[in-house]
């Protein structure tokens, strides 16, 4: 399937060969005591991925059931590690959830994967390698045709390209994500790329549109009850309300934000919206309220450093 606003990706045996070649590099794969016996593993999960034959005796693969469940348990595992701001050991189980899904020709893990994998890579700031992990997920996605991946591929590149700048480009990426969305129905992912286009617009200083999108992604995001997405509405509604220079509006969009992000114990997202109070009070003259704010966030975010 080919997407003519995208530009052209080499193939795909070629970038898988590099993105596991790569991959096996970050885990224990590539330690030096067992080089020796694992020279040959790179084109043997090659050949795991993209043929229908096990990695010994050419014996067919079993997608198992249960190892499908297990799978979906270590991806959700490396969620929770994420959202408590442990990235190391999140990054640990979506490995593991990588090579499992390797052994049982379960591509759909593999995807999942490279994409948890890649977000950590952007959160700590190394958008080629990020990127590279969202283009083989979204080569994979395409390879298999399920539109809901490939909907999530092209939304995490549409990050990357936004974070370095490259607006336009980040702008098609979404709207192609979003069409996926719609085409399959996928609410949840709808209301994720409305609000990331809204981050665009925002950007672009386009602020009553990124609002309005922000709104409309806030009211799919109440619908079905995603707490984490809605705290995110807040935040970015209250951002804009500050770029406009509504401080009180934007405070009471923060301490929402920061309501809920209590309730889900979500560290990173508490340590943001305390930021983002304590800048709303130094911009009122509130000194000591901006000063409390501050230190607050500055010790969550210490403690994040730490379990990084």
């Amino acid at each position: 399937m080919q997407y003519t606003i995208f530009e052209k990706r080499p193939p795909l045996c070629k970038r898988m060969e590099n993105g596991i070649v790569r991959f096996m590099r970050e885990t224990k794969f590539f330690n030096p005591f067992l080089r020796r016996k694992c020279v040959t593993l790179p084109f043997v999960f090659i050949s795991c991925l993209l043929l229908p034959l096990s990695c010994s005796g050419g014996r067919e693969v079993k997608k198992s059931p249960e190892g499908q469940k297990k799978i979906i348990s270590i991806l959700n595992q490396g969620k929770k590690y994420s959202i408590e701001g442990n990235l190391s050991k999140a990054l640990t189980y979506y490995k593991n959830a990588i090579i499992l899904s390797y052994s049982i020709d379960y591509q759909e893990g593999v995807i999942e994967g490279l994409n948890n994998i890649g977000i950590i890579k952007y959160i700590n700031g190394d958008f080629e390698a990020a990127m590279d992990d969202f283009q083989t997920a979204l080569q994979i996605s395409e390879t298999i045709n399920n539109k809901r991946l490939i909907a999530d591929s092209l939304g995490n590149i549409g990050k990357v390209l936004s974070s370095k700048g490259d607006l336009e480009r980040a702008l098609e990426y979404q709207r192609g994500a979003l069409l996926f969305d719609e085409e399959v129905g996928n609410v949840y992912g709808r209301a994720l790329r409305l609000n990331n286009i809204g981050m665009i617009y925002k950007k672009q200083g386009r602020l009553d549109e990124a609002i309005a999108l922000f709104n409309d992604s806030l009211k799919i995001n109440e619908s079905i009850k995603n707490k984490e997405e809605i705290a995110i509405n807040l935040s970015n509604i209250g951002g804009v309300y500050e770029e406009k220079g509504d401080l009180h509006k934007a405070l009471e969009y923060y301490k929402r934000a920061l309501e809920i992000d209590k309730m889900l114990e979500y560290r990173m997202g508490i340590a943001i919206d305390l930021s983002n109070i304590a800048t709303i009070y130094k911009a009122m003259g509130e000194v000591d309220k901006a000063s409390d704010y501050q230190q607050r966030a500055e010790k969550i975010y210490k403690i994040l450093a730490e379990t990084r």
